[in-house]
């Protein structure tokens, strides 16, 4: 390595250093393990920085001139690194170790042996080249196989692998955020030395080093000179996170990457004073993956430090930590700046807070695009939360602005357990990529950018309800509504299925079963929009159901993927039905057959399908108001308001006849099981 750096060499370097703790017997944890690692490659690149060459020979060196034994490798190696832990680099703010309480290298007096192999390992990277040449693409290459040999290390822990945004997000949307800037002449505008890139909650650093390699690429295409990018390397790139480990991490990766670490921080952004505080409205860029589901009282907030949370009207005593690292990124951001942050779907879809939210966003923010992830995305850290990536710029919204919604269906992987641990494996294709390409190519006036992968655009007056949940926008819906608008002739019209029913979910009484009242599941219902009243019989279930009556149409909202309705028929027995059930009976002159069928065709479970929305797929849900605002044909001529009444009468004697068949059935089976 002394001209340069070889990936696959430094990356063998990092697993032989792995192994030789794992041969030796020393420390179980694969984390520690990692962290004795930094250790010994921070050591290294301290003694570059001193002039020195970091060696077998200088550590022997050092034992028979210090401590008057050559042989004492294990001993000189603990007392280099305790010297070098007082260097400034590897102090923080507030004067504490980057290496935390115990900041020693965990090693044994008499573990010479040990010492030599860890030595003989990291010597083979000449650091002192690579300082005195300035970082450039070596470092880059350090940095890279660095980011892969952590992302590695992490997959054995789901806990710290929640730390980790996947490659295959960071690279697109990099891609349309500096496709964005230089679109509007940003760079031109600005000292690009000073341009700042943040990331509040920064883990290991992946997101700020991809930002930071993305704009120092963008420099040399541009013929920026190395002033320049020493400059913003030194002062623009700046991470906090309130974990040390993760500090600790980030700070070696802006090592490697030729950055300042020191502009790395460790401190809670959300409920402490840090120095973040002090870069409100001047940073210019910030992409960052917060924690989701931790909750802050008010009580305990600044609220001088995110925008907005004066204004919000408060829903209980706490609020959640993706709300709050949302508000405090909009409050950093300097005007023109962009933002793309990772969110739960909630932030995008669901009632409350989030409606007051979104609402402040789309008249005070320019929302660029949402692109929904697939929930495989973080299966890796252990979960399978709904996610979507949020881009916005600080600027008021132009009147005609367009949001773009991507749907990202597959992001070339998939997540297996084995043997107990979640393990990517590269399968299908990374349809960010694709999205992000039609973003950049995309004409503004272009309603639907690409079918596969969906990327449409819509203005804010077409938004549902001020959802901005992709899915409910995506390209094969806004086309089939498109088919149907062109088919409103020859006497029917489209319209909306609050129109054509009454709801009446909420004003129907609970009560449990008796001997005289029977409950009906979501499972209940067949295939044919009939109910298996076998099962309704035999069913005895602890919870109450909402009262129900002959006519009724029950739709079921949960998983809507797997259509279940059905119509009330005649029955002996009082009903009663799930709560996931919504309860509609007609107000016009469509019959409740028809419409109950009318649910199934393709044309409408598909708006059905694209307006769900919840964390995973298995508790994906459509509300009412959004089922409200489905489209369905509706006669509006005599002729096709006959014929309409004509399919409820044929359908309802076809659902009669099915339920008599049943009945005649279940009969003949009593009878044969009697008889033998």
């Amino acid at each position: 390595m002394n001209a340069g750096v070889d990936y696959k060499l430094f990356y063998e370097i990092l697993l032989n250093l792995r192994e030789s703790f794992h041969s030796y017997g020393r420390i179980d944890d694969s984390n520690m393990k990692l962290d004795e690692i930094v250790k010994i490659l921070m050591l290294s690149y301290y003694e570059a920085l001193q002039g020195e060459r970091f060696s077998l020979l200088l550590v022997r060196d050092y034992a028979k001139n210090i401590l008057g034994d050559d042989a004492a490798i294990a001993m000189a190696l603990r007392k280099l690194f305790d010297e070098s832990v007082e260097y400034p680099l590897f102090k923080n703010v507030d004067g504490t170790s980057v290496y935390g309480a115990n900041p020693s290298l965990n090693i044994q007096s008499s573990e010479n042996l040990f010492a030599e192999r860890l030595i003989s390992e990291v010597e083979k990277i000449d650091f002192v080249n690579l300082v005195e040449n300035k970082p450039g693409k070596n470092f880059d290459i350090l940095n890279e196989c660095f980011g892969h040999f952590v992302r590695e290390n992490f997959r054995n822990n789901k806990e710290d692998a929640q730390y980790m945004t996947p490659a295959e997000i960071t690279i697109p949307i990099l891609s349309v955020v500096f496709n964005d800037f230089d679109k509007e002449n940003y760079f031109s505008n600005i000292d690009p030395s000073t341009f700042t890139i943040m990331d509040p909650t920064c883990g290991v650093g992946t997101l700020i080093v991809e930002s930071a390699r993305k704009y120092i690429d963008y420099l040399h295409h541009h013929g920026a000179d190395e002033d320049t990018i020493q400059k913003f390397l030194s002062h623009s790139i700046i991470g906090q996170d309130k974990v040390d480990r993760m500090v600790r991490f980030s700070k070696i990766n802006t090592l490697l990457l030729g950055a300042n670490s020191q502009n790395i921080y460790i401190g809670n952004s959300i409920s402490e004073d840090t120095y973040i505080d002090s870069m409100a409205g001047k940073v210019d860029f910030i992409f960052t993956n917060p924690p989701f589901g931790a909750e802050y009282a008010y009580s305990d907030l600044d609220y001088n430090k995110f925008c907005y949370l004066s204004e919000l009207p408060q829903s209980g005593s706490t609020l959640s930590s993706e709300v709050l690292m949302l508000l405090k990124c909009l409050h950093l951001l300097k005007p023109n700046g962009k933002l793309a942050i990772v969110l739960p779907d909630g932030i995008f879809s669901s009632k409350g807070i989030n409606v007051n939210i979104r609402n402040y966003l789309l008249e005070n923010y320019t929302i660029n695009a949402v692109f929904e992830m697939p929930v495989v995305t973080f299966a890796q850290a252990g979960t399978r939360t709904k996610t979507s990536i949020l881009y916005l710029t600080k600027t008021k919204p132009d009147t005609n602005q367009r949001i773009v919604m991507g749907v990202c269906d597959d992001i070339g992987y998939v997540v297996k357990e084995r043997n107990g641990v979640p393990v990517k494996i590269a399968k299908g294709t990374n349809q960010m990529m694709l999205i992000a390409e039609k973003y950049n190519t995309w004409n503004s006036m272009s309603r639907i950018i690409s079918s596969c992968p969906s990327v449409t655009s819509v203005y804010k007056s077409e938004l549902i309800n001020t959802v901005l949940n992709p899915t409910f926008y995506r390209a094969d819906r806004l086309e089939m509504l498109d088919v149907l608008d062109s088919s409103s002739i020859d006497g029917y019209e489209m319209r909306n299925l609050t129109d054509v029913v009454r709801f009446e979910t909420i004003g129907r009484k609970n009560k449990n079963v008796d001997e005289k009242t029977k409950h009906i599941s979501v499972l209940h219902i067949n295939a044919d929009c009939t109910i298996n009243f076998q099962q309704v019989q035999e069913f005895n279930p602890i919870s109450k159901g909402r009262l129900c009556h002959e006519g009724d149409i029950l739709f079921s909202k949960i998983n809507p993927r797997i259509p279940r309705m059905t119509v009330v028929p005649q029955y002996d027995d009082e009903l009663v039905c799930s709560n996931e059930f919504e309860i509609m009976r007609p107000c016009s002159d469509v019959g409740a057959h028809v419409i109950c069928l009318m649910l199934k065709t393709p044309y409408v479970s598909k708006q059905i399908e694209n307006l769900t929305s919840g964390t995973s797929s298995s508790h994906s849900r459509i509300k009412r108001e959004q089922l409200g605002g489905i489209q369905i044909p509706y006669p509006i001529s005599t002729e096709k308001k006959k014929l309409f009444r004509a399919l409820n009468e044929k359908i309802k004697l076809a659902f009669e006849q099915k339920y008599d068949a049943d009945g005649i059935l279940q009969k003949q089976l009593r009878s044969l099981s009697d008889i033998l």
